[in-house]
């Protein structure tokens, strides 16, 4: 199996009923801070599968969501002596 690493999509072509997605990467122009993206491969699917797979994407999505919520909420959790003086001022 062969995996590619992407940064983003690039250009997304459908045609004879097969989805065509361009994934890029980002690299740096000439070792200065200005990068470029680069095509690093495609995926191709059947147009049948587009569904499915934006479906499972949005969970994913829905998913990373909800951690960065909750890391987000136990980081602004009260702490210590904090959280004795949130107790007892219920």
């Amino acid at each position: 199996m062969t995996e590619l690493f992407a940064d983003g999509t690039g250009s997304i072509v459908v045609s004879n009923g097969v989805v065509r997605i361009e994934l890029v990467q980002l690299r740096r122009k000439d070792d200065k801070a200005e990068l470029e993206s680069h095509t690093s491969g495609h995926l191709l699917m059947p147009v049948g599968s587009l569904k499915q797979l934006t479906l499972q994407l949005a969970k994913a999505l829905e998913q990373i969501q909800a951690r960065v919520a909750e890391k987000d909420r136990l980081d602004n959790a009260p702490k210590g002596d904090d959280l004795d003086d949130a107790l007892s001022n219920l």
